[in-house]
């Protein structure tokens, strides 16, 4: 027994490291991170798919928004199993988070075996380490969103094509990332391109290499398209997709660019990062010089790239450090291999060839895992709280009978009959979506908002002449209907 475990070391450990992770994470499923709005706009399609097999958001009894396509910032890989889910175990927060922690845990063992196939069973579990102690990880990953699934799906088409060298089924699961986070991950496309270039193909090859990952990824845009698009042939709607994703916080960029820069260095995940990219980047160039095999040049390649035009995607948002995750993922994933490839020259400038190379990338990596450890359990900022919980109870037993108004409260939603909830909403870039129940010939019985938002102030009159304040809870005001 102790024969095998010493002979599989590194499988110990990671099973150790993932047993914390599931412990710590079932502790505090539902309250960290507090749900948000993002997260609960996915529930919500998933719910409707699983109830009516709308892919949309559901406004009013029976009646969905008509654009699904500008809603869904995570896309069909995760909803619909999400959907299923729901359909076998039953439909709560709780399962959804439980759902999401199966990919939490499926990343890290994507980061586990895709880092001991191309690297070693040493570096795959630094880099185990560098991510489970990263503080964004799970601040995004125990989230019904999109960035961890598609890290998992980004992560199997590396192996496919990297180690199976199967580009045709690579290419169908980086086409699956896609459209799991379309804002993220649409960069994969013009990464792969440049990463391809850099290999220095012949034309025959390269052409080869795109055509065949491209036909890789069209069944999942296709999927996509018939799963969401009400009218995919309607020119108008691709009009509207992209003059959305052009600017989808309708602001203004180059104040947002100018913001941004102006901002870096107040920023440590920035400045961190920045540090850590520009090694990685280093370790690419010593790599593609001594030409130490196609697949980690290419790798290197790809997470330099994605790195740099994630950055300017970041750049161009009011801010939002979201869109940098998976580039960051990246860089952790690769960073042990890339300290183990630049410190001989290190320990040389340095006239200290007598370190042994395991030592200094072991000195290094455990460094920065105790500085992000640290900084994950004292200042990491994950926001935590059960105040859904608590809104939704206090409506349920209070009114469970009642027509109920949320309006623009989609976190609430997630506690409610779908079938006597109204719930408008309105999103930055967006249009309001679902009408003012305030507005209809039969307003709802209770109204739930904030104190003011675009749908109560537009129906403040109606509010004023026909409801009454019940009450106050987390931030929301309760009114309820004079007879």
């Amino acid at each position: 027994m102790m024969t095998c475990m010493m002979r599989h070391w590194d499988t110990v450990i990671f099973i150790c490291v993932a047993l914390c992770i599931l412990i710590g994470s079932l502790l505090t499923l539902t309250t960290t991170p507090k749900l948000w709005t993002d997260e609960a706009i996915s529930i919500h399609i998933a719910r409707s798919f699983e109830t009516n097999g709308v892919l949309s958001l559901q406004t009013a009894p029976g009646i969905f928004f008509e654009a699904p396509h500008l809603i869904q910032s995570t896309g069909y890989p995760v909803t619909v199993p999400l959907a299923a889910a729901f359909k076998v175990f039953g439909f709560g927060v709780e399962e959804a988070r439980t759902y999401m922690l199966l990919w939490l845990l499926v990343a890290l063992a994507g980061v586990f075996f895709l880092a001991r196939k191309l690297f070693s069973k040493q570096e795959a579990i630094y880099a185990v380490l560098l991510v489970a102690t990263f503080a964004s990880f799970y601040a995004s990953g125990r989230a019904v969103v999109g960035e961890i699934p598609g890290f998992v799906l980004l992560l199997a088409g590396f192996y496919f094509l990297l180690i199976q060298k199967r580009p045709l089924l690579s290419g169908l699961l980086l086409g699956l990332a896609v459209v799991t986070k379309p804002a993220v991950f649409a960069l994969i496309i013009p990464t792969i391109f440049f990463s391809l270039i850099f290999e220095r193909l012949s034309f025959k090859e390269l052409a080869k290499q795109l055509f065949t990952i491209a036909s890789g990824m069209i069944p999942a845009a296709i999927v996509w398209v018939f799963l969401v698009i009400p009218n995919p042939f309607d020119l108008t709607t691709w009009r509207e997709i992209l003059l959305f994703y052009k600017n989808p916080y309708s602001g203004d960029i180059t104040q947002n660019i100018l913001n941004n820069l102006g901002g870096f260095f107040n920023s440590t995940t920035l400045i961190y990062f920045a540090g850590l990219f520009a090694l990685v980047a280093f370790a690419w160039v010593l790599i593609a010089r001594e030409k130490r095999g196609e697949g980690l040049s290419f790798l290197y390649a790809f997470v330099t790239v994605y790195s740099i035009f994630a950055f300017v995607y970041y750049l161009r948002s009011p801010g939002y450090l979201r869109y940098i995750l998976i580039a960051e993922l990246l860089i952790l994933f690769v960073l042990p291999h890339a300290i183990r490839t630049v410190a001989p020259l290190i320990l040389q400038w340095y006239r200290a060839e007598k370190i042994p190379l395991k030592i200094a990338t072991s000195l290094v990596v455990g460094a920065l895992v105790l500085m992000q450890g640290v900084h994950l359990f004292t200042a990491s900022g994950i926001s935590s709280g059960d105040s859904a919980f608590r809104v939704g109870s206090y409506l349920n037993e209070h009114f469970p009978q009642s027509t109920i108004g949320l309006l623009n409260a989609p976190i609430p939603g997630l506690f409610t009959d779908p079938s006597r909830t109204f719930l408008p909403i309105h999103l930055d870039g967006l249009s309001p979506i679902g009408k003012n129940p305030l507005l209809a010939d039969t307003p709802p019985d209770v109204v739930v908002s904030y104190p003011s938002n675009l749908f109560i102030d537009e129906g403040r009159r109606v509010l004023e002449e026909r409801y009454a304040l019940f009450g106050a809870l987390e931030g929301f005001s309760i009114y309820t209907k004079r007879y």
